[in-house]
């Protein structure tokens, strides 16, 4: 079974519990959930909110020096939007309610109100988890993908892997390649899937031993046919084999050796497909030329109501906020990362930690996912985790 777990050792509704039900319902199944007037509402997030309300109840929140450091690089890019919504105004409940959620309420969970949770968190158990439960949604990815390929249908169970204002819709969501459909697992889209992925994958790799799960995920993230995603997997392989080796030949082999295979599988993928070589480097950037076109009329303040931050993250906040909003975006997504990159000495899993987040703002200049269930929940927890002095394994 994919999940023997030893659940027999986890207390109901003790720590280790609730770790395995945030885990379960943010990695395994993230959308699902039910609509409340068009606004998705997923088991995740509500156990989230929950546990964050029962934090506060409780009254004993211990909050270290660099994460509320690390928080406070975030507000003024909080206060900026806050003015610029204030005064222009937004054009939809549901995506101010999630940007939202993205930059106030999980870096307030992960940064302030989890932070003592956060270092004193058994890794061991939320590792066993953690592998789990990606090789999980791995596996079931590519049965999904082909149960498509073979009969022309996807499987939906409402609540868990689709949510119920969802059912039925699942062909709509930018998934369909003309010839193919992307591969999607319970993440009902291809680019979020890989996404995630790609932020988890250097952690995940180093704690897998067994080589063969490991080419399961990277043949999942293959699967999505997103350039972005593919890019993405090319970065991991280039870095990964220095954070985990000293030895310099042998990382140059090593790193050689899978990114040959990962180009033969590509190239494999694309003939079978009949897709051209140029669908690796599209004239229209995938559609994104005409989002480019719009930086040439945006201003130091945005005009407009806000609507949404569109694929390509760093465009889609200078478009939606205006110039200024830009460098305090970079500033704080970002300067938490890098201070903890080159500021200390870091362990294997704290390197691995830094580069799924690193690729998650490389991909960010093509998609990033940005205000979709779960990417920021994933950046911001393992970029509080990063602050954890020791990381065990």
């Amino acid at each position: 079974m994919l999940f023997r777990l030893r659940l027999s050792r986890v207390n109901l509704f003790g720590p280790k519990f609730n770790l395995f039900l945030l885990t379960l319902f943010l990695l395994v199944f993230p959308k699902g959930g039910i609509k409340v007037a068009g606004i998705p509402l997923t088991w995740g997030y509500l156990f989230l909110g929950m546990f964050s309300l029962a934090a506060i109840l409780k009254g004993s929140i211990h909050v270290t020096r660099e994460r509320l450091i690390s928080y406070l690089c975030l507000v003024p890019f909080q206060c900026f939007c806050a003015l610029t919504m204030f005064f222009n105004g937004s054009s939809g409940l549901g995506l101010t309610i999630s940007f939202w959620v993205s930059f106030l309420f999980l870096p307030l969970v992960f940064y302030l109100l989890f932070s003592h949770e956060i270092d004193s968190l058994d890794t061991r158990f939320f590792f066993r988890v953690f592998k789990t439960g990606i090789f999980f949604i791995a596996a079931y990815g590519i049965f999904l993908f082909a149960l498509k390929q073979v009969t022309g249908r996807f499987l939906e169970i409402p609540l868990l892997t689709t949510n119920l204002g969802d059912l039925g819709e699942l062909e709509n969501k930018h998934i369909n390649r003309g010839i193919v459909f992307k591969l999607i697992s319970t993440y009902n889209n291809g680019n979020i899937f890989g996404v995630c992925i790609l932020i988890l994958l250097p952690l995940y790799c180093f704690l897998e031993e067994g080589k063969w799960r490991g080419a399961i995920v990277k043949l999942s993230l293959i699967l999505t046919f997103s350039r972005t995603v593919w890019f993405g997997l090319i970065l991991h392989e280039l870095c990964f084999p220095f954070l985990v080796t000293r030895n310099l030949s042998k990382t140059l082999f090593t790193m050689m050796k899978r990114l040959i295979a990962i180009v033969v599988c590509l190239l494999a993928l694309l003939s079978y497909y009949g897709f051209a070589f140029r669908f690796l480097i599209s004239s229209d950037l995938g559609g994104r030329r005409e989002t480019l076109n719009l930086l040439n009329s945006i201003n130091l303040f945005a005009r407009e109501p806000f609507g949404s931050i569109c694929e390509i993250v760093y465009a889609g906040v200078a478009i939606s906020f205006g110039w200024l909003a830009l460098p305090l975006f970079l500033f704080g997504i970002s300067a938490p990362l890098f201070y903890q990159m080159f500021s200390k000495r870091l362990s294997i899993p704290h390197r691995c930690i830094a580069l799924g987040l690193f690729n998650y703002l490389f991909i960010s200049c093509s998609d990033g996912a940005l205000l979709l269930i779960p990417t920021l929940a994933f950046y911001w927890f393992f970029l509080s985790l990063l602050h954890r002095k020791e990381i065990q394994c």
